[in-house]
């Protein structure tokens, strides 16, 4: 009896390690990453591509996001036809996908009144550094036929 009772435990241990591993395996991988000095500071959630969410704890004398984020080398851009608005091509090195040409970086920031993100409708070179949380995401893979025209 003693016999069959250990041998039990053992499989029961070892499903239970199994079925550990498994579920470490599903949970998304997070990382913290503190950047930068200065008396303002901020917090922006990435999440990438291959499922990797990076939460930074920024802090630089800028005032506006953009600015902190380029001194601190965490994006680039590149400045659209006109020259007037910047277009978001890479965050922490990972770029827009060349082989999807509606690919872009989305960005959110955190609403303290509705406790919840929802997306900037301001240009990214207008955005405030100085206590915010921003998420940024990257869209891809939903290329969108136009709708046929009336009468087609």
């Amino acid at each position: 009896m003693t016999i069959l009772k250990r041998t039990a435990a053992l499989l029961l241990c070892a499903v239970l390690l199994i079925s550990c591993a498994l579920a470490e395996e599903a949970l998304p991988r997070t990382e913290t990453v503190q950047l930068g000095e200065g008396a303002n500071e901020m917090t922006m959630v990435v999440v990438f591509p291959d499922g990797l969410t990076r939460v930074y704890h920024l802090r630089s004398d800028c005032d506006l996001l953009v600015d902190a984020l380029l001194s601190l080398e965490l994006i680039q851009v590149l400045p659209e036809e006109g020259g007037e608005r910047l277009t978001l091509v890479a965050v922490d090195g990972v770029p827009l996908p060349a082989d999807d040409p509606d690919a872009y970086w989305f960005i959110a920031v955190n609403d303290p009144r509705q406790d919840t993100l929802v997306p900037c409708t301001e240009p990214l070179e207008t955005l405030p550094f100085a206590g915010q949380t921003y998420a940024l995401g990257l869209i891809a893979g939903l290329a969108v036929e136009p709708l046929p025209e009336a009468g087609e």
